[in-house]
């Protein structure tokens, strides 16, 4: 929102990314678990179960102007790396 009311106002969306919000909308209300977020672009980040990925990936490929739908997993738990023990950029911890 606050890039809206900037001077001058930016806005990044495209029809598309309301139509994918309105999709995902819809999705919903017939009762599949997922829900959406959306940062300052274009590109909305959709939120649902393993299960449900499959089906809504599916839906959302289908809207005009989705150029590509990704899917990621969560990470793994959080750990603690000392100083000196790993770099945070080594081929081991990626």
């Amino acid at each position: 929102a606050v890039i809206m009311t900037s001077n001058p106002p930016l806005l990044y969306w495209q029809p598309a990314t309301l139509t994918v919000i309105h999709a995902v909308k819809e999705i919903r209300a017939q009762g599949t678990a997922v829900c959406y977020t959306i940062d300052a672009g274009p590109n909305v980040h959709v939120i649902c179960p393993k299960i449900n990925a499959d089906y809504i990936s599916a839906q959302l490929n289908q809207i005009h102007g989705v150029q590509k739908v990704l899917t990621a997993h969560p990470g793994g738990p959080a750990r603690c790396i000392m100083d000196g023990d790993e770099s945070i950029t080594s081929k081991s911890s990626i």
